[in-house]
């Protein structure tokens, strides 16, 4: 379980907190079930007021007429209930326009809408080394054959808001209606749908607004509603929902005529709180609180050298700054760092995500970034022979150093410990749900000659052999995660990381009193404690003599016996110390087990972290190693070396370590 910490939430991109969130919601959603599973006839009274409180909060945030907003799921089902209603005349024959940095979804929609419709989704792309698309070069795609097009207020890739102004003017000289996406700001900076007058807008409730999934809504101008036969209709479309003449169906005069059958309204229940907790607030001071820490963060990028991906001008960004980190895995081993540590922060692909707000604390943005330069410096030395820290101290080191390894190996000074399991037949092999995927078949050794007939002078044998067999060797490219990297093959992997240090951490009680025991960051931080810090570019295992089993390959695999569990009973790492290590710039993770996930790690989110996490770190792992009973908890060296097959995913491994005598 990871810590948290609602000063260091940078999440406002995503979700959304404020002070109270939870006891609010808790009493919003307890008044619910008392209401619903009262024995009375009570409860639609109170759901559908409840439902029009949210909507009567909604209008007054956007300044909306009464009758001209009403409840959707999200964004995509109000925009797709616009498009379906308009006249087919208005469209078909004509453009939609939309920006290259929307909201995807919109645009998926759009796209499947463009031939069904018969209209022409126009695109207008992103500038060269732009992260959003400019204002003019929307404008200068923007004709009058433009039937509709869609504003997206603020984007979601790069925090950056569109001259609105001037696009809605634009779009009334043109002739055309306009959608107005306004989700990624909605709450945070203030919108107005009169001024200037705007003929659609969609949203959620999340994110600033600090809602639940399942509470957007669809503006419509009241001017505008006339013309609208939306294609789904219900009982909840009438200006009567109680009129049940089969042949007098008549849409309500109103934004209700966007309804459809009985109202699914808890999530809009469950986020009035919110709203009403927001529309109390001094909204003014709650952006310029967040201008101040966003400067802040991009004054911490500039110093670490990280590419700013949103406007530097206030005035012209949403909430957040979005930061390019050097690849994907480098963002994702900084965010993990800092899930760790309890600072709420997230990635898409190479783009750091940072939205302060209401609970964010100001000395939180300090802290982040510190984390996230230390974790940074720390895997810039992960790779053996590149740490210059390491280098200096090594000035320091006998010339002779490989002499005087080779003289304690002769003089058995220097113990070699095999931690390899024996690989044949009877080798304990993963089994996965046949419904799944495809098993690796059993170890198999066939003679080819014995000094007979067959070959008189030598003996050999071919075998059937899966690649993660038996003790074995995880490469990058085993998960997909890593199915990117040149290196990630074990032939073409750095062979200078496979010899490194080793952490050997002893969970063998805990993992004898439960199979299902996980390490935890914090049980590693303690270890730390007791035994010190884990090192850039070097391995760590998980001691839990589990190799006791391997003589039975039920024991070992210990899969339960229900066959809908899909899952096994093994100890293994938890998600949270997958991502403590990787910020520790680590090489790989090894067990004891069948693999380096922990056996109901199927079940965990996200799922198999282990080879998710390492994977798409370009780390490796190690599994089904052995005698790590004989290994102390540092001083050892790791030798982890697989075969080089051709574009191989793993390998099974002689696995040895070298342990000083003491």
């Amino acid at each position: 379980m990871r810590n948290t910490n609602n000063g260091g939430y940078f999440l406002y991109h995503s979700i959304g907190l404020y002070p109270g969130k939870e006891e609010d919601m808790a009493e919003a959603m307890a008044d619910f079930s008392r209401v619903w599973a009262a024995p009375n006839d009570k409860q639609w009274g109170y759901v559908l007021r409840k439902r029009q409180d949210f909507i009567e909060a909604w209008g007054r945030l956007i300044n909306a007429p009464k009758g001209s907003i009403t409840h959707v799921d999200n964004v995509t089902e109000g925009l797709h209930r616009v498009m379906r209603a308009l006249p087919e005349a208005r469209l078909k024959g004509r453009k939609v326009l939309v920006g290259a940095d929307c909201f995807p979804s919109l645009h998926f929609l759009l796209a499947g809408l463009a031939p069904k419709i018969g209209f022409e989704l126009v695109t207008v792309p992103r500038a060269d080394g732009k992260a959003w698309v400019e204002t003019g070069d929307f404008i200068a795609h923007w004709g009058r054959d433009v039937a509709l097009a869609l504003l997206t207020w603020v984007t979601s890739t790069a925090s950056a808001r569109i001259d609105y102004p001037a696009l809605v003017a634009h779009g009334r000289e043109m002739g055309s209606l306009m959608v107005a996406d306004i989700t990624q700001a909605a709450g945070l900076i203030p919108f107005d749908v009169m001024a200037p007058k705007i003929d659609f807008v969609v949203s959620t409730s999340l994110k600033w607004l600090c809602g639940t999934p399942g509470a957007g809504i669809v503006y419509t101008d009241k001017a505008t509603i006339g013309d609208l036969t939306p294609e789904t209709r219900g009982w909840f479309s009438q200006n009567n929902p109680f009129s049940w003449d089969l042949d007098k169906f008549q849409y309500a005069p109103d934004a209700r005529r966007f309804d459809t059958g009985t109202p699914g309204s808890v999530a809009a229940i469950a986020s009035l709180p919110a709203l009403r907790w927001f529309t109390a607030q001094d909204q003014a001071a709650i952006a310029a609180r967040n201008r101040s820490m966003v400067d802040r963060i991009i004054a911490h990028a500039d110093d670490l050298g990280l590419p700013l991906l949103s406007p530097r001008e206030a005035e012209r960004r949403g909430g957040a700054a979005m930061l390019r980190m050097p690849s994907k895995a480098e963002a994702a081993a900084v965010v993990g760092a800092l899930g760790v540590e309890g600072y709420s922060v997230d990635f898409r692909d190479s783009i750091l995500r940072l939205s302060p707000g209401i609970v964010t604390e100001e000395g939180a943005v300090d802290t982040v970034f510190d984390i996230a330069r230390t974790v940074m410096n720390r895997r810039r030395a992960r790779y053996a022979g590149r740490g210059a820290d390491l280098k200096a101290k090594g000035a320091a080191m006998s010339t002779d150093l490989m002499g005087n390894l080779g003289m304690a190996l002769l003089a058995g000074d220097i113990r070699v410990v095999d931690c390899t399991a024996r690989l044949g037949p009877d080798t304990p092999i993963l089994r996965l749900p046949e419904d799944f995927a495809k098993n690796t078949p059993k170890v198999e050794i066939h003679k080819i000659s014995e000094y007979d007939k067959d070959g008189p002078f030598f003996a050999w044998n071919w075998m059937v052999l899966g690649e993660h067999s038996g003790t074995h060797f995880d490469a990058p490219h085993h998960w997909l995660s890593g199915k990117d990297f040149e290196d990630g093959f074990t032939d073409t992997l750095d062979v200078q990381r496979l010899i490194a240090p080793v952490n050997v951490i002893d969970c063998s009680a805990e993992a004898e009193a439960d199979p299902d025991f996980l390490l935890t960051a914090d049980r590693v931080k303690a270890w730390e404690v007791e035994h010190g810090e884990i090192g850039p570019g070097e391995w760590v295992v998980m001691r839990t003599d589990w190799d006791k089993r391997m003589h039975d390959e039920e024991l070992f695999l210990n899969e339960d016996p229900d066959p809908y569990e899909d899952g096994s009973h093994s100890p293994g790492p938890s998600t949270d110390c997958i991502d403590y290590l990787l910020g520790k710039g680590i090489v790989g993770w090894g067990t004891q087990c069948v693999g380096t996930d922990a056996g109901m790690a199927g079940k965990f989110s996200p799922p198999y972290p282990a080879h998710n996490f390492l994977h798409r770190d370009n780390c490796f792992g190690l599994a089904s190693l052995c005698n790590l009973d004989q290994l102390p908890p540092k001083g050892a060296i790791l030798i982890a070396a697989p075969l080089k097959i051709e574009r191989g995913t793993g390998s099974p491994i002689r696995a040895l370590a070298l342990v000083p005598k003491g």
